[in-house]
């Protein structure tokens, strides 16, 4: 399956996203691929006790790992291109599941509409004032001159 969108028309998201987790999880590299799957996974009971703090750390809130993480995996024998390899294998994983939690919302939102019912959390047009009503998706915007 070709890598680039450009010269492949028929690729799909699903296929790039699947390309692009086999290339991570299974393509060559310095980190096992079970234990690269365990990080995207996020099975950090399956993870070396060293590896499951900056896991944790990666997966729930990345922007709180720190250079000190990294040198302590350094330090205790895991090379520079394995952290690396477990970074992105940890960023795969958890953008997939927050991508899938999206569209699971979005696929419920889409059935309590065909059903009838308002989106949790809606608020009743009637209980709101007409200037601050949300145009309908599609319909034109109005504009109105300044007097």
């Amino acid at each position: 399956m070709p890598l680039h969108p450009h010269h492949d028309e028929d690729n799909t998201a699903e296929d790039l996203f699947a390309a692009l987790r086999h290339a991570v999880l299974d393509g060559p590299g310095s980190t096992p691929s079970r234990v690269r799957h365990a990080v995207a996974a996020a099975k950090v009971d399956e993870l070396n006790h060293e590896l499951r703090g900056y896991v944790e750390t990666l997966r729930e809130n990345a922007w709180r790992s720190t250079d000190e993480q990294v040198r302590e995996l350094l330090a205790v024998g895991w090379s520079e291109d394995q952290v690396y390899e477990l970074t992105v294998a940890v960023a795969l994983g958890a953008g997939g599941r927050r991508v899938d939690a999206g569209l699971a919302a979005l696929a419920r939102a889409e059935t309590r509409l065909a059903a009838g019912a308002a989106p949790a959390g809606a608020v009743p047009t009637q209980s709101m004032p007409a200037s601050v009503q949300a145009t309908p998706v599609g319909a034109p915007e109005v504009r109105h001159a300044a007097a």
